[in-house]
């Protein structure tokens, strides 16, 4: 690989980086603003109440659980080298349209692009199933968010919107994943190269 490759790589790297924080970021500070126009020109607040005990504590809970889920699940990709695989991946090189395509393609087991451009797709597909597990973590932790302000409908929306999001996520990941499975099992490459590690 030279060190244009690596060059393209990283700043294909970076987009993302920057697209998975900046979207959430504009969306919370839209999400702010309209609330605030709403309010008046004041911030909301959450109104406080009592939450009951069984909901404080099964939320408290729910929120360990879904963090030792997401640890857990981070150190399991570090020592199976998920993590660095896709780090170094030929893919970032390419533009987020050129990768949604293949991606598209994967999904219908279409081979119009060059086979092992697709057998590569499909493996970091395979590989990247583990976010669900990520995902399922996040859900856990914003429901028992929710459950531990269960006396506060706007608290219970919020979280529960984000865990429905979370949810969502984690089961489109996990679709694709099967999905790539089922490609790689239907379509061999001419060319039956990983991914570099």
């Amino acid at each position: 690989m030279d060190g244009t490759e690596q060059r393209a790589i990283r700043r294909g790297r970076r987009q993302f980086l920057w697209l998975m924080l900046g979207v959430p970021l504009l969306g919370g500070v839209l999400g702010v603003l309209i609330a605030r126009q709403v309010n008046g020109g004041n911030l909301p607040s959450w109104p406080q109440g009592r939450t009951p005990e069984w909901a404080s504590i099964t939320g408290i809970a729910l929120t360990v659980l879904g963090l030792l889920v997401e640890v857990g699940a981070l150190v399991w990709a570090a020592r199976r080298g998920r993590l660095r695989s896709r780090r170094q991946s030929p893919l970032w090189a390419m533009g987020m349209r050129e990768r949604s395509r293949l991606v598209r393609q994967v999904r219908r087991g279409d081979t119009d692009a060059d086979p092992s451009t697709l057998t590569v797709v499909a493996r970091q597909m395979v590989d990247g199933g583990w976010w669900a597990t990520l995902a399922a973590g996040l859900v856990m932790v914003n429901l028992g968010q929710a459950l531990a302000r269960f006396a506060s409908p706007v608290a219970l929306a919020v979280f529960g919107l984000v865990a429905a999001l979370f949810a969502l996520a984690g089961w489109q990941v996990h679709r694709d994943a099967r999905r790539a499975a089922t490609y790689l099992r239907h379509h061999h490459s001419t060319e039956p190269t990983r991914a570099p590690h």
